[in-house]
């Protein structure tokens, strides 16, 4: 292993966590930005859509500017506008531009996301054998980094004008470290075609895939604490750790996934992590009592934690010439969940009530186990029975 390679690696997580923090910082202060520019749930309806299309439309493009510039250059763009969209948002004078704020973060995320993942395919390809999980694992370490510094923020009464605009500076330093001094040298540039494709044949299905465990964690992300709040009658204080909870169980999972992926093979991780998702969901719905909630966000997360992360890893594999492309599509149908799960769970929610409609996110989970065998693919090294590459970890 070269020690290119392994500073490679580091960088990668780095960056990862940077995303985590960035999309933390902005997901844990939505009360405080709510009350600061009195929005109506609609209103912040409406934002939470327009970071979402913010994010889907940044897609389009993704693939192409890799294919231009190569992924360390655009993991730099990508943070640039990332971290802009913090004190954008934090400025937000008016609800139009509060949802135009959100939009440019929806677009450095998306941006950043891509770019870091398709670096991630070329050093996991240079190793040769599975650690997109542990990446994404990074990406769970930095939310919950975030969350805490958000806490802190809070308990000390630091407005969002003055935390966000630090935290983007500081983040964004971060990722330019990482990305000048760490990531491998042009890779990426010039790789596929300079245009946006929608999943050929072989990646629709991962695009599914993508598209079910996106909506399965967004579910949690963005209604967990609501949940509990308004189902269970938890404390504002015990309805934050649902959130906690999951994002734990995903950071633990996400560690060793690409071990068990390596001996088991990515179809029956995937099948054995969508029975765990949904038992966990069933807790959440069946449970009267807070504590009973919480733990059962915790096994969503056990669940849920590998699966984009695989969908993703597979997706570069398969189109291997230009893996940034096949990455940036399979990830447009995955956030096309984060932009209809907030969507569909609200306007159900205004129907049915929050708990029958957070059963919806049950029912798209049990996708994945249906399109689990399209994960099944031949390795260009050891392969597995389901052509995960075998090599030991």
């Amino acid at each position: 292993m070269t020690g290119e390679l392994k500073r490679a690696r580091l960088g990668v997580s780095v960056v990862f966590a940077v995303c985590g923090a960035a999309f933390a910082t902005w997901l844990a202060r939505v009360p405080a930005v709510q009350a600061q520019l009195g929005l109506s749930t609609g209103q912040l309806a409406t934002g939470l859509f327009g970071l979402a299309a913010g994010s889907v439309l940044a897609l389009l493009g993704a693939g192409a500017l890799l294919a231009r510039i190569g992924s360390r250059a655009a993991v730099v763009l990508g943070a640039v506008v990332l971290c802009a969209g913090l004190p954008l948002v934090a400025f937000a004078w008016s609800a139009p531009v509060f949802v135009a704020a959100l939009v440019v973060l929806g677009v450095g995320n998306s941006l950043l996301d891509v770019a870091m993942n398709a670096h991630a395919a070329r050093v996991e390809d240079g190793y040769g054998r599975p650690i997109f999980a542990g990446f994404h694992a990074f990406w769970n370490i930095g939310g919950l980094a975030g969350s805490g510094v958000d806490a802190l923020m809070e308990a000390t009464h630091v407005p969002v004008s003055v935390h966000f605009p630090i935290a983007g500076a500081v983040l964004l330093a971060l990722a330019l470290w990482a990305a000048r001094t760490r990531f491998l040298a042009g890779a990426d540039r010039g790789q596929g075609d300079a245009a946006f494709a929608w999943p050929g044949r072989a990646l629709v299905p991962l695009g599914v895939i993508a598209f079910c465990g996106f909506v399965a964690e967004g579910a949690v992300n963005s209604w967990s604490a609501v949940y509990l709040a308004d189902v269970t009658g938890a404390t504002p204080a015990l309805a934050s750790l649902g959130y906690f909870a999951f994002s734990t169980t995903m950071i633990a999972i996400r560690l060793v996934a690409d071990r068990v992926v390596a001996r088991t093979g990515a179809v029956r991780f995937a099948r054995a992590a969508t029975v765990v998702a949904v038992l966990g969901f069933a807790v959440v719905l069946l449970a009267p009592w807070p504590v009973a909630v919480i733990l059962g966000f915790a096994v969503v997360g056990l669940g849920v934690a590998g699966i984009v992360p695989i969908a993703w890893s597979v997706a570069s594999r398969k189109q291997a010439d230009k893996p940034g492309q096949a990455v940036a599509a399979v990830a447009a149908c995955g956030y096309l969940g984060f932009l209809v799960e907030p969507v569909l769970v609200g306007a159900l929610a205004t129907r049915v009530g929050l708990h029958w409609a957070l059963s919806s996110a049950v029912v798209v989970t049990l996708g994945i186990f249906a399109l689990a065998p399209s994960l099944r693919e031949a390795s260009r090294r050891s392969p597995s029975a389901d052509g995960v590459p075998g090599a030991a970890v």
